[in-house]
């Protein structure tokens, strides 16, 4: 952004005249389609809530299981189709169809709590649970924005966005002590975000945030771990640099 604005004195000092007064692509919000691509870095929170099997009170003993999630950093790669719906340029839908690389991490920890069968042996590495998985997602949004000031304008959006998981890679090959999530999601999404008018393209930095609507829990397999776990929600904080034309 600071070289774009170098770029933009620069040009204003050839021309001889002051900054501020070059309208960048006059004729933008014009055209009822606009495309682009994006690329954004994601942290990816999970929400957890363990089951009640997972707390074991017996006069003065008690045994616990805790799974805790960690936060990691992820990155998307992506399209982006925006389409105008009103003729004063205020509300648009916005498509934007990515790859979303995630990479979540769960550490285990057993409180007095022997897991079965009894002859399992538990090595350190298998407490700590590395999961990589490749998202297909498909956020479809309603945007508002702003009347233009000059070379810039601000805007907020709001949609929904299905997401199926195409593959997914443990750290760990032992399948009982994984951490097992669904393909299939759905998130609310919201954001905002202001798009920078340059002389060739559309530059528009965007923060969206995701809250998962749905239990990606999966207790079909055979891990030891599921059964504490009740609920597993996956959540989003995107900082995502659409580049549109």
């Amino acid at each position: 952004m600071l070289t774009l604005g170098f770029q933009h004195k620069s040009y204003s000092q050839y021309t001889g005249k002051p900054i501020g007064t070059v309208i960048n692509l006059p004729d933008f919000d014009k055209k009822k389609f606009h495309y682009g691509f994006q690329l954004g870095f994601v942290s990816s929170p999970v929400g957890l809530d363990p089951s009640q099997s997972a707390f074991n009170v017996s006069g003065t003993d008690t045994t616990a299981v805790y799974i805790t999630p960690q936060t990691t950093a992820s990155f998307l790669l992506g399209f982006l189709l925006n389409v105008k719906l009103s003729n004063n340029n205020h509300w648009a839908l916005r498509f934007s169809p990515n790859v979303s690389f995630y990479s979540r991490r769960f550490t285990m920890d057993t409180l007095g709590y022997k897991l079965p069968p009894s002859n399992i042996i538990v090595k350190p590495e298998d407490l700590v649970q590395l999961q990589s998985n490749t998202t297909l997602e498909f956020p479809i949004m309603l945007k508002y924005q702003s009347d233009r000031r000059k070379n810039h304008r601000l805007y907020l959006l709001g949609g929904i966005t299905p997401a199926f998981t195409v593959a997914t890679k443990q750290e760990s090959s032992r399948e009982e002590f994984f951490v097992n999530l669904q393909s299939y999601n759905v998130s609310f999404t919201w954001g905002f975000g202001m798009h920078i008018y340059n002389r060739m393209f559309c530059l528009s930095p965007e923060i969206r945030i995701s809250h998962g609507l749905m239990n990606v829990a999966d207790h079909s397999g055979e891990s030891l771990y599921m059964p504490f776990v009740d609920a597993i929600r996956l959540h989003k904080i995107s900082f995502i640099i659409n580049f549109e034309g």
